[in-house]
């Protein structure tokens, strides 16, 4: 039945219970986490990348984000 699972996968009952923004898998408490953040660029849409990440899964976005904002950033 659909209704049978918690909304968020939360693996103790919790309904909001906070999920991996790439593996779609729940993030426990204590589990390194990092939060990723592009700004608003309507020609890339990076920003439906936003989100909470498991630390190992995002590392490899995190590179590209450090990459993009070298390349964008200009000596005044």
């Amino acid at each position: 039945m659909p209704f049978d699972s918690m909304p968020q996968g939360g693996s103790r009952g919790d309904p909001w219970a906070r999920v991996c923004h790439s593996c779609k898998m729940p993030i426990g408490v204590n589990e390194p986490t990092e939060e990723l953040r592009f700004d608003v660029d309507p020609e890339r849409k990076l920003e439906e990348m936003n989100g909470t990440y498991h630390a190992a899964c995002a590392k490899p976005l995190l590179s590209i984000k450090r990459a993009l904002d070298m390349l964008s950033w200009r000596p005044s």
